[in-house]
């Protein structure tokens, strides 16, 4: 299959907003030149940029968006949600992307590693937490980690960031699990906890924070495991996207920060 046809495959989540911006008229012509130039500084970038961002993101990148586009209400942000190895896999396949936002360091490295990031750095823009989460109202009892030996548990594939610190999490409690439901990314996983598929699973504290909206979860604090940091690159096409380039920089302000901070990100 080629890239264009790799291309045409892919599905996308469309976050946008549009206002139609009018400039007042004046008989005066240096007048007039000075509004218009207003009224364009005022509208900010437009354009579409693609990007792919870890399944984690999913909950926040709404707001995010949303408040990005009151300084650029004619840019349009194409969402591509799924877990980190997976996109680093699709953008190496040829899927159009502009910025990428990986939930761990290893993927990133991985990514600019590839010739659609030549010449590119990353930031991190925010850090996570991975924890054990109970189904609404605990019906396996599980009070400690121990406890899930024997539970039915949801975790993430291996190659996905919450994968890999999931059995960084077992392993450092010398814990084999007996009955496993491996998913592709910690949405997947969320969803397993939040319909009582699942005893509990490993998902990130971000995801527990929404869960507890509606659900009454037991959240279990693991041990052994560092935060784990989302770094965020521009691919060469998104370094002559002036949207990408306008949103990677967004997601470092403190207007960015206080959005995902709400939603249980840490931010530096």
């Amino acid at each position: 299959m080629n890239k264009s046809i790799r291309r045409a495959l892919y599905s996308f989540i469309t976050i946008s907003a549009g206002i139609s911006l009018v400039a007042c008229s004046s008989s005066d012509t240096a007048s007039t030149t000075t509004q218009n130039a207003s009224a364009t500084e005022a509208a900010g970038v437009s354009g579409t940029a693609s990007v792919f961002a870890a399944a984690s993101l999913t909950n926040v990148a709404e707001d995010l968006a949303a408040a990005f586009n009151e300084d650029n209400p004619d840019a349009k942000l194409e969402f591509n949600f799924a877990g980190s190895s997976a996109l680093v896999r699709q953008i190496s396949e040829g899927a159009p992307s502009d910025l990428f936002i990986s939930a761990d360091i290893a993927n990133m490295d991985d990514a600019l590693a590839l010739p659609e990031f030549a010449g590119a750095t990353s930031k991190v823009i925010a850090t996570n937490k991975l924890v054990l989460v109970t189904a609404d109202g605990n019906p396996g009892e599980i009070s400690e980690l121990a406890d899930v030996k024997d539970s039915l548990v949801a975790i993430c594939a291996p190659e996905v960031p919450c994968g890999t610190i999931t059995h960084e999490a077992l392993d450092y409690a010398d814990i084999e699990l007996n009955t496993s439901s491996e998913e592709a990314n910690v949405a997947d996983v969320a969803t397993k906890i939040s319909t009582g598929a699942v005893d509990a699973g490993f998902v990130y504290q971000t995801d527990a924070q929404s869960l507890a909206k509606t659900q009454d979860n037991t959240v279990i604090e693991l041990e052994g495991i560092d935060a784990n940091e989302y770094p965020m690159a521009l691919t060469t096409t998104g370094e002559d996207n002036e949207v990408a380039k306008a949103f990677a920089e967004f997601l470092s302000s403190d207007r960015a920060k206080e959005i995902l901070a709400s939603y249980g990100f840490g931010t530096n």
